[in-house]
């Protein structure tokens, strides 16, 4: 009863409702509080997640454009090393093809001097048989000194191989050897 004189009211008992208690009253908004924090928090997570997300996105598109950029530019480079190649065997191609065209051109220029000596060797030729038969052995010396004049590229040698032409041609030498007891020019 000494507690009852003091202040004239009871105290409250240790096992009451936090409504009761006046202390306990200043808890529950600092819960509230701290819970609203958690949940900005939380929003703000999910914000910078989300700012990530959309970040990464557009790095994964640009690489992927640099990555298609890079794969055209390889194919570009093998296209041009193709080209190069082709250009090359091409160059080739007419690099042999000039060296037959100039070989073919030479073979026929030789040809063409080959025949034009050869038609020379048949005139010198009618012209020594005539004056052979005709018994001008003089005559015969010049011929044959005109036609052996080139010493590397003597007119006897564009005669027809194995032809009635080159035995003649030999039957005169030995008749003029065999005449003037030594070698005929």
């Amino acid at each position: 009863m000494k507690l009852e004189k003091r202040g004239g009211e009871i105290p409250p008992q240790a096992g009451g409702s936090p409504q009761e208690n006046p202390d306990g009253g200043g808890k529950k908004p600092v819960i509230i509080y701290i819970l609203i924090l958690f949940i900005v928090a939380f929003f703000l997570m999910a914000l910078s997640l989300l700012m990530h997300q959309r970040n990464n996105a557009e790095a994964i598109g640009q690489l992927r454009e640099s990555i298609a950029a890079m794969k055209d530019a390889q194919l570009a480079e093998e296209r041009a090393a193709d080209l190069e190649n082709q250009l090359a065997k091409f160059q080739e191609a007419c690099t042999q093809a000039e060296l037959r065209a100039q070989a073919a051109n030479d073979a026929q220029n030789n040809t063409a001097h080959t025949l034009e000596r050869t038609q020379e060797a048949m005139e010198w030729f009618w012209q020594l048989d005539e004056a052979f038969l005709q018994g001008d052995t003089d005559m015969c010396r010049i011929i044959l000194e005109t036609m052996n004049q080139n010493a590397a590229s003597p007119m006897s040698d564009y005669f027809p191989q194995d032809s009635k032409t080159a035995d003649r041609y030999q039957e005169i030498l030995e008749s003029l050897e065999e005449q003037e007891g030594g070698a005929v020019p």
